[in-house]
């Protein structure tokens, strides 16, 4: 496959009810945002992209980005285009678009009595192959307990909290809740 198309997620996105429909099916509903405030415009520091091969809807994107780090959000692919090499063509484009940026991706912790445990050991392997690494930072939202990978250098705590204070500053709810 060559370079997918990326273009914003907006309201006049013509794939926009297949977008919203991937995003639901693949987050659970204790883990979403309104879907309509992650497409609203709202400055740089929020963006939400969509990829495709050709005319093919393929997956997307939706970033949190303030100094040197973008921490993907959201990120999700087609189930029936999954296992085909889209995600990880997803996030080199998306490392290539962000030069010199600390790129960090957010995971449910794996433990023994999660309900969806092999998957969440799956995801965490797919990460750890395209390049991201393992940091200390680790948090609780929504009743859920999540580790933070990171591509392009380390992160402690004390920098997360402040990328978050950061984006906090510009606006008091940078991702519409």
């Amino acid at each position: 496959m060559d370079k997918l198309t990326i273009r914003p997620i907006t309201q006049q996105t013509p794939e926009l009810s297949e977008i919203k429909a991937l995003y639901c099916r693949a987050f659970p509903e204790n883990e979403r945002r309104d879907f309509e405030a992650l497409i609203r415009p709202r400055g740089d520091y929020l963006t939400f992209s969509g990829f495709w091969d050709g005319p093919t809807f393929v997956g997307f994107v939706c970033l949190l980005t303030s100094g040197d780090i973008s921490h993907i959000i959201y990120f999700a692919v087609e189930e029936a285009l999954r296992n085909q090499g889209y995600g990880g063509a997803i996030l080199r484009q998306v490392a290539e678009s962000r030069p010199g940026y600390r790129l960090l991706v957010d995971i449910e912790r794996e433990y023994p009595g999660a309900p969806n445990n092999p998957q969440r050991a799956r995801r965490k392997a797919f990460y750890l192959r395209h390049g991201y690494g393992e940091t200390p930072v680790r948090y609780r939202w929504r009743e859920e307990e999540y580790e933070i990978l990171c591509s392009g250098g380390a992160l402690t705590d004390e920098e997360f909290d402040a990328f978050w204070e950061s984006l906090e500053r510009q606006d008091p709810h940078p991702v519409g809740e």
